[in-house]
């Protein structure tokens, strides 16, 4: 249970550092503005806090509730990679 664990945090690591990228790419472009600025807020703080918690926990003796808590945004961030892979495997394709 704990190198599952260590799997998906080191998923939602990956995954909020291109959260954060595209965070920061956002500001420079002005894409990032009041409008949306409730949600960035929410995943800036929410991912670390997340990350932290669930190390918190860990750390503490709860690795199920900890990796139970990972699961919710690793498997999604999982889903995305494999389905980039399949596209780019499969050669250049018209999306329109």
């Amino acid at each position: 249970m704990n190198t599952f664990f260590w799997i998906l945090w080191w998923v939602v690591v990956i995954g909020t550092l291109v959260l954060y990228y595209f965070f920061f790419v956002g500001l420079a472009d002005g894409s990032v503005s009041g409008f949306n600025g409730g949600i960035w807020t929410a995943i800036v703080i929410g991912f670390p806090s997340l990350l932290g918690g669930t190390y918190w926990l860990k750390n503490h003796g709860w690795i199920k509730v900890a990796a139970l808590l990972l699961r919710i945004p690793a498997l999604p961030m999982i889903g995305y990679l494999v389905f980039l892979i399949a596209v780019m495997a499969g050669g250049p394709t018209r999306w329109n």
